[in-house]
């Protein structure tokens, strides 16, 4: 586990919120969470009790969008001097950047950061490894803390035009048009990918849905751990360390499983403009010098060998 810290004060005015629904008491003897680090003045709290917390409050309030309600009702009160210098700041641009450069005060289990384009701006979120399990939660708070907290700051017209999410389609998913507004799309990136995992009858390793990904999409679109880290619902450090723990990379994974198919279709006299667009090779050429770094022979001379 990471030594990464909440504050518990913010932990504490955000539970306050759901006295209506539960005791407090109960939550944190459910969680396993002590009372005493709640109540001190310098209190902090583990990514472990976060994700305790996280998941006692959504079983015992049986509310399983319960990050979307809690952003719903957040205020600029609630984040301490954060809050005051957003309530305070001359526009919402200049707000988002306070929010953005000083949410290491309100948490440290994660990273924001704020992209600009003309009148748009994306607020991209970036959870710890120990925080994945709760994605959903900490994106639908966020997303709908701001969202909230910016119409009441800006009095007016405030459009949220995109909210994407690596994590499953919720089945509360319809909550998001009342909380967020009609206009938000909301879309998963690993869906399809969830659903198929799911189907299966045991668990794949790392490296086989590694494989798998790349059989399904080889010659369709640019592979890379990124690519594929996304498809998996993690990030690109946590596909490279899992795949580590099996003793491989995602570099030795794609080049083999290329090699394997180019020696294929060479040996099935496939023309080689053919299997380097089927490989993702932009051109002939970059697949000729692949070829041959991997074998030693040309993709001609590969072919005249399986011959004789």
């Amino acid at each position: 586990m990471s030594d990464v810290l909440t504050p518990a004060s913010l932990v504490l005015l955000t539970l306050q919120m759901l006295m209506d629904d539960l005791d407090i008491d109960d939550l944190l003897d459910h969680a396993g969470v002590s009372e005493q680090i709640l109540l001190a003045p310098d209190g902090a709290l583990s990514p472990r009790d976060i994700l305790a917390l996280t998941a006692s409050s959504r079983e015992l309030t049986g509310d399983p969008a319960l990050g979307l309600h809690l952003g719903e009702e957040m205020g600029v009160e609630m984040l301490d001097v954060v809050g005051m210098a957003l309530s305070t700041a001359p526009t919402l641009r200049d707000a988002f950047r306070v929010l953005q450069r000083y949410s290491p005060l309100l948490t440290t289990m994660g990273q924001s950061e704020l992209i600009e384009d003309g009148d748009s701006a994306t607020i991209v979120l970036r959870l710890l490894d120990e925080i994945v399990p709760i994605t959903d939660f900490c994106v639908e708070m966020v997303a709908a803390a701001v969202w909230h907290i910016g119409r009441r700051l800006v009095k007016g017209e405030l459009r949220l035009r995109r909210l994407t999410i690596s994590a499953p389609r919720p089945s509360w998913h319809e909550e998001y048009a009342r909380v967020l507004g009609e206009e938000v799309v909301y879309q998963t990136l690993l869906e399809q990918a969830a659903r198929r995992l799911a189907a299966l009858p045991a668990p794949e390793t790392t490296r086989a849905s590694v494989l798998r990904l790349i059989d399904e999409h080889m010659g369709t679109r640019l592979l890379d751990l990124s690519t594929i880290a996304i498809m998996m619902g993690m990030t690109p450090r946590t596909l490279q360390r899992r795949l580590k723990d099996e003793n491989t990379t995602f570099q030795f994974i794609h080049d083999n499983r290329r090699q394997q198919l180019a020696q294929d279709m060479l040996r099935l006299d496939t023309d080689i403009e053919t299997i380097a667009a089927t490989l993702g090779y932009s051109e002939p050429a970059n697949f000729y010098r692949a070829f041959k770094a991997w074998t030693g022979l040309s993709p001609n001379e590969f072919r005249r060998h399986h011959r004789r």
